[in-house]
C-alpha cells in the first residue's frame, strides 16, 4: 500500500508544479495587464486546489499510516526522519493553506484585477515554499532513492 500511495504522491507533485506555473502565469499576466478574470482563470485555480488537496490526503495517509519515516518511531536526529516528520509536512501544510487562501480571497474579490492580484500573491508564496522545501533535499525532480545517495 505504501508503494502505491507514495507513487501517486510523487507523480501528483509534477501535476501540481505544472498547475502552479499555469496559475501563476495567468494570475500575474491578468494582474499586470489588468485583464478580466475569466472562466479559464477560475478553472485553473480550482484544478490547482483539487490537486493540492489530493496531495494533502495522500501525504497524510503516508504520514499517519504507511511511512516508516513517520510511523516507525525513528529518532528525529536522523535528517530524513526530521525532514518528513517536521519540515516537509509543516511547509506543505502552509503551502496548501496559502493556495486555499489565494483561491478563496480571489473568489470573494469583486474587481477582476484584485482577483488576479490575490491569486498571484498567495500562489507565488506557496510556490516558493514548495520549491525551496523540496529542492533543499533534492526532491523537486528526484525521488527519495536518488536523493538519499
Amino acid at each position: 500500500m505504501h508503494y502505491f500511495i507514495n507513487t501517486l504522491h510523487s507523480y501528483n507533485r509534477y501535476f501540481i508544479l505544472i498547475a502552479l506555473a499555469y496559475v501563476l502565469f495567468r494570475a500575474w499576466s491578468g494582474w499586470m495587464g489588468k485583464k478580466s478574470f475569466d472562466k479559464a482563470d477560475n478553472s485553473a485555480s480550482v484544478t490547482l486546489l483539487g490537486l493540492a488537496h489530493l496531495q494533502l490526503v495522500l501525504g497524510l495517509i503516508q504520514y499517519f499510516v504507511t511511512s516508516a519515516y513517520t510511523t516507525g518511531g525513528l529518532p528525529t536526529s536522523d535528517p530524513w526522519v526530521r525532514y518528513f516528520k517536521m519540515e516537509h509536512i509543516g511547509s506543505m501544510l502552509v503551502a496548501i493553506i496559502l493556495i486555499q487562501l489565494g483561491r478563496t480571497l480571489s473568489k470573494k474579490a469583486t474587481v477582476d484585477v484584485e482577483k488576479h492580484k490575490k491569486l498571484a500573491i498567495y500562489t507565488t508564496i506557496a510556490t516558493l515554499l514548495i520549491v525551496v522545501t523540496l529542492a533543499m533535499k533534492g526532491l523537486l525532480f528526484g525521488t527519495l532513492a536518488t536523493a538519499a545517495l
